[in-house]
C-alpha cells in the first residue's frame, strides 16, 4: 500500500510538471512552426499563355526543348485570341488550377516547394513568457519551370518567429 502512495504521488507530480511546462524544445517549435505557416509552401510562376513576351521568356529557358511547352511562332502582332504557349503532357503534373476569377489565359505553374529545414535556436525569454525561435527552410522538388522565375531556389532561407506562452501552451504570434 506504502509503494502504491509513493507511486501515486510521484505520478501525479509528473503529471503537473508536465502540464506547467515552460520550457520549449527544438522539436515542438518545428511541429508549431510547420503548422502555423503551413510548410510545405508550394512556390508558383504565373505564365500569359497569349502574351508574345512570355512566349520568348520560355523559349529563352528552353522549357520547349525539355518538352513541357509548344510555342507558337507565326503569331502576328495583336492578335491575341489563340495561345501562343500550349503545355505538353509532360508539363501536366507541373499545372496548378486556377484561382478565383482568375483570366483564363493565365496558367499558374509550380516551381518549387519551400519546406521546413531545421530548428537552429530556441531562445526562451527571462520571464519564459515568450520565445524567439531561429529556423531555416529550403526548396525540394525545383522544376524547369524555375528558370523563368528569378530566385535561387538552391539558397538555404533563415527566418524568425516569435513564439508565445499562453495558458494552452506555446502559439506562433
Amino acid at each position: 500500500m506504502k509503494t502504491f502512495k509513493i507511486l501515486f504521488l510521484f505520478s501525479a507530480a509528473l503529471i503537473v510538471g508536465a502540464c506547467n511546462k515552460i520550457s520549449l524544445t527544438k522539436e515542438e517549435a518545428y511541429k508549431l512552426i510547420e503548422q502555423h505557416r503551413k510548410y510545405p509552401q508550394i512556390q508558383s510562376y504565373q505564365i500569359y499563355t497569349k502574351d508574345a513576351e512570355d512566349g520568348r521568356r520560355v523559349l529563352d529557358a528552353g522549357l520547349e526543348k525539355d518538352g513541357l511547352v509548344q510555342v507558337e511562332r507565326n503569331h502576328k502582332t495583336g492578335e491575341n485570341q489563340k495561345a501562343i504557349i500550349r503545355f505538353t503532357d509532360k508539363a501536366s503534373e507541373l499545372l496548378l488550377p486556377p484561382d478565383k476569377g482568375q483570366l483564363s489565359s493565365i496558367q499558374k505553374v509550380k516551381i518549387a516547394e519551400e519546406v521546413l529545414d531545421s530548428v537552429v535556436s530556441v531562445q526562451v525569454s527571462e520571464q519564459q513568457k515568450t520565445a524567439l525561435v531561429t529556423f531555416t527552410t529550403k526548396y525540394i522538388n525545383v522544376n524547369p519551370f524555375s528558370k523563368l522565375d528569378k530566385k535561387d531556389y538552391s539558397q538555404i532561407k533563415k527566418h524568425e518567429a516569435k513564439l508565445s506562452l499562453t495558458k494552452d501552451g506555446w502559439t506562433v504570434q
